[in-house]
């Protein structure tokens, strides 16, 4: 009784440790307010439970038993899956970098998260388990702390790593008291903490530590806050990011350098919700890792990579090779054509994509980034693209009323006169292709291009002034109002902002911030999405139109005037929306006022991707304590070296002890056990007619017999002959043997290998 209650001390007392060392450092990283000393009454209290459960064999199971039991009745009949569905998504929101959520539910995070951890903890201690699983927590730990850059809390994990050492130290002398290792252990722990937190460092393990680090938070963990493209970048939205119009004030410092074979629309940010004042994405700020296999489908989907279908392809489809080199500091937005097929990230650049089918890398662009996509380049006016787009409108679109219920939507206050406008004006088209083509001439050609604009009145919708009133303006006023006039004639469209690359004879184009720019995308059943750029360029012709839209009749004003290369007003978001289709005849000079509550577009930061924590780069002492850990395995294996336990043996009869142990590991790796009476010689017989080793074991199993059953003493020459077999039969281990060989040796403790054989 007196050993059993000893043993129960010594595994509380590494259970306590083990559990404040992870407790402490996790609460600590979600929190740090959260690293209160009260944390470890709960912590003591489950490990006493746990001991008393775990005195004797019945109360261990009854224990469990009533345990699940409450904990059933708890979820189901006490509110507590609502607690942890609660707690759950408090910390998936902490994960994702919003830190509103977690104060709210704090105390049933702190319990949950402690009992769950002590739990945790004192299985990982029992002397059956071996040191496996707390070497696994305290490596864990270690990670989360360096992938978090929480360096604050590695004070706190230090009771975890002296809790590993005694576990390894007891594991390798199972007869030692752990009061007696304490001592060794806190002064390793402490020497290890105190020596890297002094300094001593390597700056190029540093620097390949922390490029592990990054791309590790690249692809799993990428919550960092990003700046989204918008043409207020480029001297638009003079009025705020909360107002279309006003005069900008344009700059042609370079941007970027592009390849293209021909006049591609560079896409930046793609907004879908027109609100009267400006435009915002409301699609959702999610965002995927574009190399995920799991996500090619939605990828394909977004991106229009499987339209048209291949029996309907011509040549028109094939994929052109566009090359982006950036010449100045940009968002994080990557510009490219809108049917990305392949994307080539150059260097270390890490893409995700949105489902506003906006692509971006987890920093901001520098001088110097360099991407490269494969996309088929579309443009309205295309020779034969009219009658492609009307063969594939016979195919079927499973994502067709979808897109039509998103991008047909548009605010109530939109008044009578509008619709009637913009039916009259794609009257001169009649299938879809045709009545957008009519919408485009109809604004290039009757609408007046300038950047001298009066002031946007804010109670009055943007749209609407500029048909009926204004009828002049740059890229953002057509964008929107092709986009407006679209939904209301029932087809799907959205606004997007980017850059245009016009290249010269040898396909490169250098683009600056007079080429920003803003246009339409409208969406082609079984086709997909297709630009149309409204914005009148020399003389009304439009970048890349070879064939003559339709004439609808317009609002006669004063013709276009050829100014320098539009560009677009700033947005900070992603894409896509939708509008109902209404009705007939002419405008009124008056504008439709709107109301006064719309809310404002949140300025460049992408909604979604909040900080996720302290970015400070953490000073190394987890890298050093990693590498301890590491190096534990190699200095477990040398401990546990036969040759080195056998010459610290007392006697003969321990060495041979030692060596036969070892002729048995051996075995058992190669799947060769004892059958249960079966003697020492019989066994090394049956193993010599299996002829898996060519040295014999037989000779073995008679010295062994003739030595436990005879109570002889062991002589040097029968250890000898032990060592020897024991050497040759390691030479002829298979590989897979060998591995499970050395796993057991650095895992299992001597004792449990003596009683598994």
């Amino acid at each position: 009784m007196q050993e059993t209650v000893r043993t129960r001390l010594a595994h509380a007392l590494l259970s306590v440790l083990l559990s404040a060392g992870l407790v402490f450092p996790v609460l600590g990283i979600l929190e740090s307010s959260f690293i209160r000393p009260a944390v470890i009454v709960p912590v003591l209290v489950t490990v006493v439970l746990f001991e008393l459960a775990s005195l004797k064999r019945v109360t261990a199971i009854a224990s469990a038993a009533a345990c699940c039991a409450g904990v059933l009745f708890w979820l189901t009949a006490a509110g507590g899956m609502i607690t942890v569905s609660d707690v759950a998504r408090a910390v998936s929101l902490r994960v994702a970098g919003i830190r509103s959520a977690l104060p709210l539910v704090a105390s049933q995070a702190i319990l949950l998260i402690t009992i769950l951890l002590t739990l945790v903890s004192c299985f990982a201690c029992l002397r059956s388990v071996s040191c496996f699983p707390a070497s696994f927590l305290c490596v864990g730990l270690i990670l989360l702390i360096y992938l978090t850059g929480s360096a604050s809390v590695i004070p706190w994990a230090l009771p975890a790593l002296a809790a590993l050492i005694l576990l390894l130290m007891i594991d390798r002398f199972p007869d030692t008291s752990v009061l007696h290792v304490i001592p060794w252990a806190a002064l390793l722990v402490i020497a290890a903490f105190l020596l890297t937190a002094g300094g001593v460092q390597d700056n190029s393990l540093q620097q390949k530590a922390d490029e592990l680090r990054q791309a590790v938070l690249d692809r799993l963990f990428f919550t960092e806050p990003r700046d989204v493209f918008s043409l207020s970048s480029e001297g638009y939205y003079p009025e705020g990011m909360d107002q279309l119009g006003g005069k900008p004030e344009p700059h042609d410092n370079p941007v970027m350098q592009v390849s293209t074979p021909r006049t591609v629309y560079l896409r930046g940010v793609v907004l879908n919700e027109y609100t009267g004042r400006n435009w915002r994405n409301t699609t959702g700020g999610r965002r995927y890792l574009w190399q995920s296999a799991r996500l090619a489908s939605d990828r394909a989907m977004l991106f229009d990579q499987l339209l048209p279908a291949e029996t309907v392809r011509n040549a028109q489809c094939d994929p052109a090779t566009v090359s982006v080199r950036m010449l100045s500091d940009s968002a994080s937005t990557l510009f490219t054509p809108q049917r990305v097929r392949v994307l080539q990230p150059g260097g270390e650049l890490v893409p995700y994509f949105s489902n506003a089918s906006e692509i971006f890398i987890t920093r901001n662009l520098q001088p110097g980034d360099s991407y490269a996509v494969s996309a088929p380049i579309f443009m309205a006016g295309d020779p034969g693209l009219g009658t492609l787009i009307e063969v594939c409108s016979t195919l079927e679109d499973s994502a067709y009323d979808r897109i039509a219920e998103t991008y047909t939507e548009l605010p109530s206050h939109l008044e009578q006169p509008v619709y009637e406008l913009a039916r009259e004006a794609a009257s001169a088209g009649s299938a879809p292709y045709d009545q957008a083509l009519a919408l485009q001439a109809f604004l290039s050609r009757g609408f007046r291009y300038t950047l001298d604009v009066d002031d946007q009145p804010e109670d009055v919708d943007f749209v609407t002034r500029f048909l009926l009133d204004a009828k002049e303006g740059y890229c953002t006023y057509f964008a929107s109002a092709m986009t407006v006039l679209c939904r209301m004639v029932g087809l799907p469209a959205r606004y997007v902002e980017g850059y245009i690359a016009e290249p010269d004879e040898n396909g490169e184009a250098i683009v600056t911030g007079l080429s920003a720019h803003a246009w339409t995308e409208v969406y082609f059943k079984g086709f997909g999405w297709l630009t149309f750029d409204a914005t009148p360029r020399t003389g009304g012709d439009q970048p890349g139109s070879d064939e003559e839209p339709p004439t609808p009749s317009p609002d006669p004003e004063t013709p276009p005037e050829s100014e320098p290369d539009d560009t677009p007003t700033p947005e900070p978001e992603e894409p896509d929306t939708d509008d109902p289709t209404p009705s007939p005849d002419e405008p009124t000079p008056e504008a439709t006022p709107i109301p006064s509550d719309e809310p404002s577009q949140p300025p460049q930061q992408d909604p979604e991707t909040r900080p996720d924590q302290d970015t400070v780069s953490p000073s190394f002492p987890w890298l050093w304590l990693l590498l301890l850990l590491l190096l534990s395995l190699p200095a477990r294996i040398l401990m546990t070296s036969p040759g080195l336990r056998a010459a610290r043996a007392g006697s003969e009869d321990a060495r041979l002890d030692v060596w036969a142990q070892e002729i048995t590991d051996l075995l058992y790796a190669e799947g060769m056990t004892r059958r249960k009476n079966e003697s020492p010689m019989a066994f090394g017989r049956r193993v010599d007619r299996t002829g898996v080793f060519s040295v014999a074991i037989g000779p073995v199993g008679e010295c062994l017999s003739l030595i436990r059953y005879s109570r002889a003493e062991a002589q040097a020459t029968d250890t000898s002959l032990l060592q020897d077999t024991s050497i040759l039969l390691r030479a002829e281990l298979s590989r897979p043997a060998r591995l499970r060989y050395y796993f057991r040796r650095i895992f299992l403790p001597l004792s449990r290998r003596a009683k598994a054989q």
